[in-house]
């Protein structure tokens, strides 16, 4: 493990890795899976991992990002 992730290793999340999960729940075809779980109480890792997570399922709803993502 690199040294950073034993300092971030029991740390909350923050504030942003918050807002940046609550908005992706909204467009993420993954979100139920996250639907019911207590944002505060999440470690600064868990958080990157579900953001990682809730990214790579994400579903734009813009359509012209649709149509970029279906012919990348």
């Amino acid at each position: 493990m690199d040294w950073i992730d034993d300092f971030l290793a029991d740390e909350e999340c923050t504030l942003h890795q918050i807002s940046m999960i609550e908005s992706l729940m909204k467009t993420s075809s993954s979100a139920t899976q996250y639907k019911d779980i207590e944002l505060d109480k999440l470690t600064y890792q868990e958080a990157n991992d579900i953001i990682y997570i809730l990214k790579e399922n994400d579903n734009p709803i813009d359509p012209r990002e649709q149509f970029n993502r279906m012919f990348k």
